[in-house]
């Protein structure tokens, strides 16, 4: 059974495209390949690329330094390859939601990548009225509202849901996605840190 659910809200403090503690200078953000990865056990998943270079792809990690707090979050470091096969280091800034969207009204037929961030709104799988998202693909940095939700019975956030943006845009949801936000780093270490092998003593 669909249920519309819709915002009171008249206004919020937009939330911006950078994530805290980035300059933003060399992001990339990767989407899980069709997913929501376990954070837990990274190593072997694939990602594309949704900024700046749009869906190059695959990006495979291969190795994995956790911070010790056992799932894959910031400042952990990753090995990955990219789509030649070429081997890479990156830094982790952010992990978040992706949801990739279609807009049905006023119709448009390219894809849409929307990022949660976690600075503004509610919990955004159950409880998506009032969140506050930024498109990563195609109009980066552009701030979206979510002022209404139809949903497919599932009560959460996810395929064949429809959303309305707070112009009255309506969207499709096509998948909801892990996403990562990364910087290069310097070198490579994906062993697990100090504090990540006391921490598994006690597992």
């Amino acid at each position: 059974m669909r249920r519309w659910l819709f915002s009171g809200l008249g206004m919020a403090v937009l939330v911006g495209a950078i994530p805290a503690g980035s300059s933003g200078d060399l992001l990339t953000y990767f989407d899980a390949t069709n997913s929501q990865i376990d954070l837990a056990n990274p190593v072997g998943t694939q990602w594309h690329e949704l900024y700046p270079s749009y869906c190059q792809a695959p990006y495979t990690i291969t190795g994995w330094k956790d911070n010790g707090d056992g799932v894959l979050s910031y400042c952990d470091t990753l090995a990955m390859t990219d789509p030649a096969g070429l081997p890479m280091c990156v830094h982790v800034v952010d992990v978040t939601i992706t949801i990739e969207l279609t807009r049905v009204s006023p119709p448009d037929i390219v894809p849409h990548f929307w990022d949660w961030y976690h600075a503004a709104g509610g919990e955004p799988l159950t409880m998506p009225v009032c969140t506050w998202w930024t498109e990563i693909y195609p109009a980066f940095g552009s701030e979206f509202h979510i002022a209404g939700w139809e949903d497919n019975g599932s009560g959460s956030l996810d395929f064949c849901d429809f959303i309305v943006d707070d112009g009255g845009a309506q969207f499709h949801v096509e998948g909801v996605h892990t996403d990562m936000v990364t910087e290069p780093a310097g070198q490579c270490a994906t062993g697990p840190s100090t504090w990540g092998k006391i921490k598994s003593l006690y597992r």
